[in-house]
């Protein structure tokens, strides 16, 4: 699987820079500039064959961005369950360092896929999560939004 890694950072950087790169560094980068936001553009399938590299690469541009990464699902032709394995732990590995991951141009059906998978880690770690509201609030809620 090819990847792309574009690197935003208006603060120091040009707006889009560039790097094309199977090994996911950005050599020409001093060190002492990190990127805000790196794009991360794989291409192909995103299976059980390429997930471990993946969520490899992903966590190592996760390090390597101050405020987090932006995976661009565009060129992604087909996403099976360790891809979406993949996805998920690159969202705990963010979680884990305070910082933002986010996604592009994710189907319907892999969206719902990693929502499941997403909601399944979160109850196994922390228990089940049950939104509870007071009835009053649901009473305003109900009159707000059906007039």
């Amino acid at each position: 699987m090819d990847m792309t890694i574009d690197a935003i950072d208006v603060r120091v950087v040009p707006p889009v820079a560039l790097a094309y790169t199977k090994a996911l560094t950005l050599p020409h980068l001093a060190s002492a500039v990190r990127p805000r936001f790196l794009v991360l553009q794989p291409n192909g399938s995103l299976n059980q064959a390429n997930s471990g590299d993946f969520q490899h690469g992903l966590e190592s541009i996760l390090e390597q961005a101050t405020d987090g990464v932006i995976v661009d699902l565009l060129w992604v032709g087909s996403l099976d369950a360790y891809g979406i394995a993949a996805l998920v732990a690159g969202i705990q590995r963010a979680t884990a360092l305070g910082k933002q991951m986010l996604f592009q141009a994710l189907d319907a059906k892999s969206r719902l896929a990693l929502e499941t998978e997403w909601a399944q880690q979160q109850e196994s770690s922390v228990g089940a999560w049950k939104h509870t509201f007071s009835s009053n609030l649901e009473a305003f809620l109900d009159n707000f939004t059906h007039g």
